[in-house]
């Protein structure tokens, strides 16, 4: 199906959807197991056809309670969205599957659960399509896009960018910070790979601690753009050549492979 169809055909879903009242509407921002709750109650009082929206532009709440628990309340937890996808993967009533991304919604091992419970709903044949104003617009758009990978449509907004830059780590070293303070820090290593302590024992890295986290970046790039190349279709060297030209802008993004039809959400 060609995307203008496919756009219209969500379109039209959606309005039947929606037009279901707050209970359909609610399953957008309900937390707890109250988001599966609504779209199974959905299904089964509509009959079909069904859209699942989903926004995937904020930070899920986590699962153990605690302050970050208390700021993203109102929001659903990981388990919720995994749940609410495997129902809609599993009724035929639900017509297709519309998110919006571009933010950051966790890290890397929170985007790679759900890229692959968005993947298994993909996999049903049905529309799958995710949209995005911008990716990274003022940051690093890389685990945004790589979740947005996993649907079968990634629409990109004509004004927006993708900012592929890669991963990174940081640590923060405060032993000139404790030796203002008169404080010696005394600790036993194991050997010299257990850095955990180095960030209060040294002043930067030591060689040892740069190899180990030198390697984590890697593989994690690694992982990352294989991902990419494998959901886009693209050869690992095409995404390894687009995230040394990041950022792009959309038209430059499409070129590439990396994003399906440049349109406005609406």
């Amino acid at each position: 199906m060609p995307p203008a169809e496919i756009i219209r055909a969500v379109r039209r879903a959606t309005a039947v959807a929606t037009s279901g009242g707050p209970a359909v509407r609610a399953g957008l921002r309900s937390r707890g197991a109250a988001l599966t709750d609504t779209v199974r109650t959905a299904v089964a009082k509509r009959g079909g056809p069904l859209v699942l929206t989903l926004d995937l532009t904020r930070p899920l709440r986590p699962e153990s309670p605690g302050p970050a628990a208390l700021r993203a309340r109102g929001r659903p937890t990981l388990a919720d969205v995994i749940d609410a996808l495997g129902s809609a993967a599993t009724d035929p009533r639900v017509a297709a599957l519309l998110a919006r991304v571009g933010g950051g919604i966790g890290g890397l091992a929170t985007v790679q659960e759900l890229a692959a419970a968005i993947r298994a709903f993909a996999d049903t044949g049905r529309p799958c399509v995710a949209h995005a104003d911008s990716f990274g617009e003022r940051g690093n758009g890389t685990l945004p896009y790589l979740l947005a990978s996993a649907f079968s449509e990634v629409h990109l907004q004509p004004t927006g960018e993708l900012a592929l830059l890669g991963v990174a780590a940081e640590v923060t070293f405060v032993r000139d910070a404790l030796d203002r303070a008169g404080i010696e820090p005394q600790f036993a290593h194991r050997h010299e790979y257990k850095n955990a302590a180095d960030v209060l024992t040294e002043r930067g890295f030591t060689a040892a601690h740069r190899e180990a986290l030198d390697g984590l970046v890697a593989d994690w790039a690694s992982q990352i753009i294989a991902a990419v190349a494998a959901a886009r279709d693209l050869d690992v060297a095409d995404v390894r050549a687009a995230i040394d030209a990041s950022p792009l802008l959309a038209e430059a993004a499409s070129q590439r492979g990396l994003v399906d039809p440049l349109a406005y959400l609406d």
